[in-house]
């Protein structure tokens, strides 16, 4: 295993399952001296569980894993025949793809990019007001880097399908934070909508308790 580190921590193991990989990390002189990663590109690590013993940070490496294997056969995925990266875009050849999760890819191009989202997921997860502010080219819906694509970032992470990296460019809330100024500014009548939905979804679990505490009356 080649040499890797990140926020101090030398990374000893690591588990590929499909397109994610999980790695174990350990740090000689912080308190909590063990650390697992989800990580995309080798570079981007990412929602780190931290212990301080050995073996801890071992069980949920391996539980980590086993719960991505989980995730992809109640969704049917093989991870043998996972969608493959787009191979063009909109804005040219493609020098650079990340997968943010299967079917959404971050591209980058000589001179632009953006995030493409392929047709199936976008009709899965991307609410209505999303879909209007991208495109729909080679099979994918598509986000001009800048202004569009933080609208498809904030959908992935609000679905749980992408998450905000934590590392030397982002402290903890600080990507997140990025994404919604972003969004306020660019796509306003977006982040309305947004914000209207997850009001609406904050209220419904009080409503049903209220309506059984009325029942019990």
């Amino acid at each position: 295993m080649d040499y890797r580190e990140n926020a101090g921590y030398v990374i000893t193991d690591s588990c590929h399952v499909g397109e994610s990989e999980f790695v174990l990390g350990v740090h000689l002189t912080a308190p909590q001296q063990f650390v697992t990663w989800k990580c995309k590109d080798r570079t981007d690590y990412y929602w780190g569980h931290y212990f301080s013993s050995l073996f801890d940070a071992q069980k949920d490496l391996v539980a980590r894993a086993h719960e991505e294997v989980q995730y992809l056969e109640q969704r049917g995925i093989d991870p043998n025949k996972m969608e493959l990266e787009p191979a063009d875009s909109p804005w040219g050849e493609i020098q650079t793809c990340h997968t943010l999760c299967p079917g959404a890819y971050s591209v980058s191009t000589a001179g632009h990019g953006g995030v493409m989202v392929s047709r199936e997921l976008a009709d899965k997860v991307l609410c209505k007001e999303a879909k209007t502010c991208g495109f729909m080219e080679r099979g994918y819906l598509c986000f001009e880097e800048d202004c569009a694509a933080p609208v498809a970032l904030r959908e992935l992470m609000d679905r749980g399908l992408y998450q905000a990296p934590v590392n030397e460019y982002f402290a903890p809330g600080e990507y997140e934070a990025v994404i919604n100024d972003s969004l306020q500014t660019f796509h306003p009548e977006y982040w309305q909508a947004r914000e209207k939905m997850r009001a609406e979804k904050a209220r419904t679990p009080h409503s049903k308790t209220a309506k059984h505490k009325e029942r019990e009356r």
